[in-house]
């Protein structure tokens, strides 16, 4: 049994000569005899005339709401008369029911939509006129306005201002009564601090917490806390003020009694602890925020604990009287972010009690000198919990008679007959709207296809791509539907001939396990129901070998013999050092032929210059190299990318133009094939679209002649950029002729070991003139032996398809030397 309770029993007595002996009360029909005379102390005396008081203005409130309440009934029933303006409200309502059956018909259309016939997505102008009749619907809705018949009504104006005059009575004797409770609170506190230390603290805050000076310290979960803050949104945290904190139960160990965003802006609110060596009382008397005034009923919150000095234990009661709020937290932290323990409520009626407890169980000490003070106390608060009880109905009839006014104030006409079914029908309506539009647009979803996504990134590394694909604006993904198809028909796919969806819709999708030098077209499209047109990417898996052939000495591709290997390793003629020799007989015999057959015709043309007076005619070249001096600049390139690519996305149309660029002065020089190249990848990236464009300005400024290897590194590209059949020019023979394949067959020599040891074994075995089907026996050795030792550091698949290359590119090449394409004599 607490302390508390042990004083209400003896309060029975007490609160008999507080108020049956007391000089205030109006019950005392005759004073005591002089052997009941009790001593009264004057801070028992001024509770005694507080709870008098108090008790006199509840009264008066519950008398003024009763006379505000019949006020506003009559006002009521004269706006029950007025009729006005009711054929324009029937009027708004007719339109509105129209423009919600509207969309029933637009739902029917997209029903009906045949993508095979009309193949349309979710931005078509069919779609959207439908999502229109929705928001034409909403307008007409909203259009229901009942003001205007509401003016016309005079007849309840007079009564009106009674109810006004009547419920702003109700509401000042409701403040007077709260007023006069808080006073009675006050000179109970005052009476309390006779036996013990009150304090009053946290007057006119919002958020805001301070320390308790308690002459004991008080166990929470198994620790003993000399520092305890009271809050003023009805909790105490121990070791750490937290008592700011309205949103949520503080994560420090703490006691949360109703625990919400209060205030103690408005007249009768406050906080006050009070003390003895074996108690702690705190009383929060609030209103919610932003509450100023004291036009409504405070809550009244209690923390009464009977404390073990010793060893810190303690035992409570607490109470919660007044408006509540439904989310009000009732509950305790033992430990800092320690689990939340619920406090059970015991009250059978309004508002809230409950109990509870930490460390070991005591006994509450009770002081003999004391103890009739206390139990003085304890009646009196049980007296303004009971006044404070009362006004609870006050409180509510006044919400109403105020809403009453308002809805008078705005609507005084009649709002009994057309304006109540105006306004019946405006809730169907939008309720009918509602499902309505909801079929609407699930009719939408699940028959038409959302625009085809955008691949907004798209990020290679290693064999590895990510894909980023996202809808246009005002469009959500569900699931991405995606396919993955080789360019070329031999490279390594993983994904081939599927047609695969991602779980939901995800910012990236991943690819993985594709081939190095290999290209792909990633298409991706939204599924929502139907699936989307899909959007297409075309990504290239860079090779990981190095791409220059020309800066590598060992690779001596020498097609003079033979035109028609990119490769091939015979080991016997890798050293350079005997490739003199072997390559002098060539020099001597056709080759040696083939320069002076074609250097007459190459010599004709200057002594057919000088009659011509082409020297004349060649002043013009003369003027060009100032051309070619003063290319465009790359900060010139970059001004034009920037002028001509707004989006940050190189598109075709893009690329296009940027050569149109750089061909104003009729001509692509080398030098602004390379600046261009430079402009591109001044950000640090170089992207598939930005080397097709480099590759496109490099093919034109060889004005149809091979591209050689060195502008190809000048420019920052590999062979596996150019378009497969570019000719490019690799190095020279032995004779000084230019070598000339095709870019794939050199790209397909990078992925060899040692593909100038191919080379020179096929140069060695083959004569210029001989078809690779008249090999002789050595030679087919040869051959033999340098396919076997292709790529001895390859897989068994990587080798083989190196062979495969390399084979073709033979039979290619032979094919072509027999029509001088493939190598060029000087």
């Amino acid at each position: 049994m607490t302390r508390r309770v042990k004083y209400l029993l003896s309060s029975l007595i007490v609160v008999g000569w507080l108020f049956i002996f007391g000089p205030t009360t109006s019950y005392a029909e005759e004073p005591p005899a002089p052997s009941e005379q009790v001593v009264v102390s004057p801070a028992q005396q001024a509770v005694n005339e507080a709870l008098a008081t108090a008790n006199t203005e509840v009264q008066q409130a519950i008398a003024s709401t009763d006379t505000a309440t019949a006020a506003i009934s009559v006002a009521q029933s004269e706006r029950a008369e007025a009729v006005a303006e009711v054929s324009q409200i029937n009027q708004l309502v007719s339109v509105a029911q129209a423009s919600v059956a509207a969309i029933d018909t637009a739902t029917a259309e997209i029903n009906a939509v045949d993508l095979t016939v009309t193949p349309i997505d979710q931005s078509s102008q069919l779609v959207q006129d439908a999502k229109e009749t929705i928001s034409t619907a909403q307008n007409a809705i909203n259009n229901i306005d009942t003001s205007t018949a509401q003016t016309a009504v005079s007849e309840a104006v007079s009564a009106r201002n009674v109810a006004v005059t009547a419920q702003a009575t109700a509401q000042t004797e409701l403040t007077q009564a709260n007023i006069a409770i808080d006073n009675a609170q006050t000179a109970v506190n005052n009476l309390q601090a006779t036996i013990g230390t009150t304090t009053n603290v946290l007057a006119g805050v919002d958020d805001a917490g301070i320390r308790m000076n308690l002459p004991f310290n008080l166990l929470m979960g198994n620790t003993l806390y000399t520092n305890v803050y009271v809050g003023s949104n009805a909790t105490i945290t121990f070791g750490v003020d937290q008592g700011w904190i309205y949103y949520q139960t503080p994560n420090a160990p703490s006691v949360s009694i109703a625990g919400w965003d209060w205030t103690t802006w408005s007249t009768g609110t406050g906080i006050t602890y009070s003390t003895t060596g074996t108690s702690l009382d705190i009383a929060w008397d609030v209103r919610p925020y932003p509450q100023q005034d004291a036009s409504t009923q405070m809550v009244q919150i209690r923390f009464n604990a009977d404390v073990n000095p010793t060893d810190g234990a303690w035992m409570a009661n607490v109470t919660a009287v007044g408006p509540i709020p439904n989310g009000a937290r009732f509950n305790y932290r033992e430990t800092t972010n320690g689990t939340i323990i619920p406090i059970q409520d015991t009250n059978t009626g309004s508002g809230f009690a409950g109990q509870i407890s930490q460390g070991s169980a005591f006994t509450p000490y009770v002081d003999p000198n004391t103890s009739s003070v206390q139990a003085a106390v304890d009646a009196a608060n049980a007296t303004i919990t009971q006044l404070n009880q009362s006004l609870s109905p006050v409180v509510a009839q006044n919400t109403v008679n105020n809403a009453a006014n308002a809805s008078l104030a705005s609507s005084i006409s009649s709002l009994n007959n057309s304006i109540n079914t105006a306004s019946v029908a405006k809730t169907n309506l939008q309720t009918a709207l509602n499902t309505n539009a909801q079929e609407l647009n699930t009719a939408i979803s699940n028959n038409i296809p959302t625009p085809a996504p955008i691949i907004s990134e798209t990020t290679i590394e290693g064999t590895t791509v990510t894909i980023a694909p996202e809808l246009p604006s005002g469009y959500t993904a569900n699931t991405w539907f995606y396919q993955v198809i080789a360019n070329s028909p031999d490279a390594e796919n993983p994904y081939a001939g599927q047609t695969l969806n991602t779980d939901g819709a995800p910012e990236s999708i991943q690819l993985t396990g594709l081939e190095e030098g290999a290209t792909y077209t990633i298409r991706i499209a939204n599924w929502s129901g139907p699936v989307s047109n899909y959007a297409e990417t075309v990504i290239s898996i860079p090779s990981t070998q190095s791409s220059n052939l020309v800066a590598n000495p060992p690779v001596v591709i020498d097609l003079g013999p033979i035109t028609e290997p990119p490769a091939e390793e015979p080991p016997a003629e890798e050293p350079p050092a005997e490739e003199p020799p072997a390559e002098e007989p060539p020099a001597e015999e056709p080759p040696a032929e083939e320069p002076p057959a074609e250097e007459p015709p190459a010599e004709e043309p200057p002594a057919e210059e000088p009659p011509a007076e082409e020297p004349p005619a060649e002043e013009p070249p003369a003027e060009e190299p100032p051309a070619e001096e003063a290319p465009l600049t790359v900060e010139e390139i970059v001004s034009v990318l920037e002028n001509l690519i707004n989006d940050g996305n190189l598109t075709a149309s893009d690329a296009e133009a940027v050569l149109d660029a750089l061909m104003s002065d009729g001509e692509i020089t080398s030098s602004e094939v390379n600046n261009l190249s430079d402009a591109l990848t001044a950000d640090g990236t170089f992207t598939i679209a930005e080397k097709e464009l480099v590759a496109d300005a490099l093919i034109q400024a060889a004005e149809g002649k091979p591209v050689t290897a060195s502008d190809i590194a000048a420019a920052g590209l590999e062979y596996r950029d150019l378009p497969p059949q570019i000719p490019v020019e690799v190095r020279e023979d032995a004779n000084g002729n230019p070598v000339v394949i095709t870019a794939e067959v050199a790209s397909a020599l990078l992925t060899l070991e040692s593909p100038a040891a191919l080379v020179n074994a096929i140069a060695g075995c083959f004569n210029p003139e001989e078809a690779i089907e008249g090999l002789t026996e050595e030679q087919k050795c040869e051959l033999g032996k340098a396919l076997a030792n292709i790529g001895a550091d390859m897989s068994p698949q990587e080798r083989q398809k190196a062979k495969e290359v390399l084979v073709a590119a033979i039979l290619v090449g032979q094919v072509i030397l027999g029509s001088a394409i493939l190598r060029i004599r000087g």
